[in-house]
């Protein structure tokens, strides 16, 4: 697969990572269940990056990052990849809402939060999503009244991430009925131990149960806990969403080559012509994607904000996963479709059945062409009154 080049000095502080990651392995979890290990190890293995400052280094240098750009946090992401590393327990933070207290926070919510994001010791969660406002973010019901020193919380959000095991959650809830139905709303921070939490796991066709429904009932969020203006929700939202389509689906591409890299390995020196064909296929696109990526990544060194660019990162990443994934099940062949007791195969099956939701989650495929017509292409939107 390719790889990203720029200079002398990108190229050093890869063999930084490459050096420091040779000589450091991450914990065992074996003789664990899958999701007390993954707690556990994850937040033990970005403590131990945080502490080479190898977490977040295109954050500031004063919240615990380099002042590097997003060129070397995608360096971190790939040498990650190829050491076989654990998935960042913190990733949420790392990638939406720290780089948003950066940009919209108050000094006080930033000594109060980011080194802890760094460090992994406290996690976070999105609380975006609700049953009846997905892809129309400005449809959400939550509220958040005034009360003395702050805001009564009451709603429900869904497809929320690791809530059952978050720390924070960042929300975005309904504080005005007046006016347009994006101008109405805040963005709070809120504690995942108020009394008033409460989290429901959703099992996924994969078996995980990483998503979970989040009730707040009655849940009071002090003042000081919401980031910018009340009303201002909106904005900081999207300027979440712009980050996360950057970092965190540059993250999640690489687990394409993961997925390519086993397709090589599985075909070997087989002589089936068809596969290979679509084997070969697949890393090129794959490729192509992430040469797209790269080519974002350099606007954003160059000074240019993420922008909705992001969303074909997204769209092309999420709906080639699925066709990696799903050419990972045919070679894997029986085994993997009877679910037999093989490692490969299970991999495999697990893989698939997740790539099945990449194309919905963190906005549908659907929405995701919608913004690029209408922000990238300059299309109308059309009226269907």
């Amino acid at each position: 697969m390719i790889k990203l080049r720029i200079s002398d000095k990108t190229e050093a502080f890869r063999g930084e990572c490459r050096a420091w990651l040779a000589a450091h392995q991450p914990l065992s979890s074996d003789g664990e269940a899958k999701l007390d290990a993954f707690i556990r190890v994850g937040r033990a293995w970005q403590a131990e990056l945080a502490a080479a400052r190898l977490v977040g280094v295109h954050w500031p240098s004063q919240y615990g990052g380099r002042g590097l750009t997003l060129v070397e946090e995608a360096i971190v992401q790939e040498e990650l990849v190829r050491s076989g590393s654990p998935q960042l327990l913190g990733l949420f933070g790392i990638t939406m809402v720290g780089p948003v207290l950066i940009e919209h926070g108050s000094a006080e919510q930033k000594a109060r939060f980011l080194s802890k994001i760094i460090s992994a010791q406290e996690i976070w969660c999105q609380g975006f999503s609700e049953p009846g406002a997905g892809s129309d973010l400005a449809a959400i019901r939550t509220r958040a009244r005034p009360t003395t020193g702050g805001f009564t919380l009451s709603g429900q959000k869904t497809w929320t991430s690791f809530a059952h095991i978050a720390d924070w959650c960042f929300v975005l809830a309904r504080t005005s009925e007046e006016g347009q139905r994006h101008q109405g709303l805040s963005y709070l921070l809120v504690s995942m131990k108020s009394p008033g939490v409460s989290t429901r796991p959703l099992r996924q066709i994969s078996g995980d149960l990483e998503f979970n429904e989040v009730f707040f009932d009655d849940v009071f969020v002090p003042q000081d806990q919401v980031v910018g203006n009340v009303g201002d929700g909106w904005r900081i939202a999207i300027s979440t969403l712009m980050h996360e389509r950057v970092v965190l689906s540059f993250a999640r591409q690489l687990q394409s080559e993961t997925a390519l890299r086993e397709i090589v390995a599985a075909l070997g020196a087989e002589n089936h012509r068809p596969l290979r064909r679509r084997a070969a296929h697949e890393v090129a696109k794959a490729c192509a994607v992430r040469a797209l990526a790269y080519e974002h990544l350099l606007s954003y060194a160059a000074g240019a904000k993420p922008g909705p660019e992001g969303s074909l990162d997204k769209l092309l990443w999420s709906e080639s996963f699925q066709e990696i994934s799903q050419l990972a099940m045919q070679i894997t062949g029986k085994s993997a479709a009877y679910g037999e007791e093989s490692k490969r195969a299970g991999q495999a099956v697990h893989r698939y059945l997740y790539s099945r939701g990449r194309t919905i989650a963190a906005g549908s495929s659907e929405i995701q062409r919608n913004i690029v017509a209408e922000r990238i292409l300059g299309l109308p939107r059309l009226s269907y009154k």
